[in-house]
């Protein structure tokens, strides 16, 4: 590890910045001198600014992803080198809000339902019951489930914040056989090692062949059991502040985009300009 990586993960660290977050700036600025085949500290803003023209006009990234990496090489200028971004804040992609995919009550239970390891099974079913992220699903303890008040413990990865979230009967029943059968270790969902939690990546490989094997063809994926979550709580009539105390967002304007995606908002919407249209 060079010292300047090394000096950038540690400011990094100091900033508060989550492990995957350090791991999403840290390949910015490898991407940066990849394309330079120089060191970060010797490359000029005019070049950093030649770089992002480049990926706008080839359409290398998405501009997701470049928003990423100018987070990513900004806190490498202004937090590491210490040098001002300054003209260089002219670098601001633009973000296409895309609807996420979402599942129906059906798809979802087709997809439990032929889950084949009762491991991954349980795991998504909490993930969908609980609105959470796949990273909050794999990593739950049995010390977050508070059995007498019907409660999970979200530890707050994203966001850096707590939450309660509820829990159905039916399910707390299905994690004490689950228990009583496994016996997990530290972990309830664990991996080849039982003091290690079950990997996102071979969680999500098991969602997506289980999903083609089924005929779903949605452009999903664990997370989009979220996405489902929260889109069948605001068709069954739950406020949208409850639902987004329950997701952990930050801003109700992030929840806000579940009223885009309900049949039952569609269709009071298109009764209502049914009635309005029918005029003689």
């Amino acid at each position: 590890m060079t010292k300047l990586r090394k000096r950038m993960l540690e400011n990094m660290k100091l900033n508060g910045l989550s492990y995957r977050t350090r791991e999403c700036y840290l390949n910015a600025v490898k991407q940066l001198t990849k394309f330079y085949m120089r060191p970060p500290d010797t490359i000029s803003a005019e070049e950093i600014r030649s770089y992002f023209l480049h990926l706008v006009e080839d359409e290398v990234v998405a501009p997701a992803t470049i928003q990423v990496y100018r987070a990513g090489i900004r806190f490498l200028v202004e937090k590491t080198l210490m040098r001002e971004w300054g003209d260089l804040k002219i670098i601001r992609p633009r973000r296409y809000r895309k609807l996420p995919d979402v599942l129906t009550v059906a798809e979802v239970q087709l997809i439990l339902r032929s889950m084949r390891d009762k491991r991954y099974q349980m795991c998504l079913k909490i993930i969908y019951a609980c609105g959470l992220r796949v990273s909050e699903g794999v990593t739950l303890t049995v010390s977050q489930i508070d059995s007498e008040r019907h409660l999970l413990k979200v530890i707050g990865r994203k966001g850096k914040k707590d939450r309660y979230v509820p829990i159905p009967n039916v399910l707390l029943e299905e994690l004490r056989d689950y228990w009583r059968a496994y016996k997990p270790g530290p972990y309830l969902f664990y991996g080849e090692d039982k003091n290690r939690p079950l990997c996102d990546a071979t969680l999500r490989r098991a969602f997506n062949r289980v999903a083609r094997e089924n005929g779903i063809k949605k452009n999903g994926s664990v997370h989009c059991l979220r996405h489902s979550y929260a889109t069948h709580m605001l068709e069954a009539g739950i406020d949208l502040l409850s639902i987004q105390d329950i997701l952990g967002h930050a801003r109700l304007e992030t929840t806000l985009i579940y009223t885009h995606l309900t049949e039952r908002t569609k269709m009071k919407a298109l009764s209502a300009i049914s009635e309005i249209m029918t005029f003689q």
